[in-house]
């Protein structure tokens, strides 16, 4: 049996993380450095979907609530999306303080995506909270969330077309929030 450290982690998967942030924070050759992503989708019933990425073990159950014709028995699209949203962003903080061997462990994440449900609407915004606990520095928490913002592709695609808040709460304080997002005309 492997032995872990705090945050559940063995030290080959620290290294693998490491490494693997080092790259992305040192390469500047967008077009060597692309990835490509490929989900297939079947359709099960009505509106309830199973939804595989073919290198991964992975299976999504899709589906819609009962009050919207679906059988309620999978996650909606619009959770799908926040979820993605929030798990990529939690994903590079995780990386990202592993990497810089950051004392802070993070324990989880609520997030909100607010919308306009009539014909031609969408996201409007999203609010990301994160909970950690750990001893950070404000310079160290100002660095996090900027390194976790910019690394994190789902991230950086919302915030074209959305406003995107990240919240970080460490041991249930408040220690950074980052608001981006598309200029709007009047807003």
């Amino acid at each position: 049996m492997s032995d872990k450290d705090a945050r559940g982690f063995t030290a080959e998967q620290i290294e693998g993380i490491k490494t693997g942030v080092a790259k992305r924070r040192t390469t500047t050759d967008r077009a060597g450095f692309r990835g490509v992503d490929r989900v297939e989708i079947t359709v099960l019933e009505g509106l309830e979907y199973e939804a595989r990425n073919p290198h991964e073990t992975g299976v999504m159950r899709v589906g819609e609530p009962v009050d919207r014709g679906g059988l309620g028995e999978g996650s909606s699209p619009l959770s799908l999306v926040i979820t993605g949203a929030a798990s990529c962003l939690m994903n590079q903080f995780i990386r990202s303080a592993v990497a810089d061997d950051l004392p802070v462990r993070f324990l989880g994440a609520a997030v909100k995506g607010e919308f306009s449900r009539v014909a031609g609407g969408g996201f409007e915004q999203i609010t990301i909270e994160f909970r950690a606990e750990g001893t950070l520095t404000d310079e160290q928490v100002t660095g996090l969330v900027a390194t976790a913002e910019h690394l994190c592709y789902i991230h950086v695609t919302l915030r074209q077309a959305v406003r995107m808040t990240t919240i970080l709460l460490v041991d249930g304080v408040e220690r950074a929030r980052s608001v981006t997002g598309p200029e709007r005309a009047g807003a």
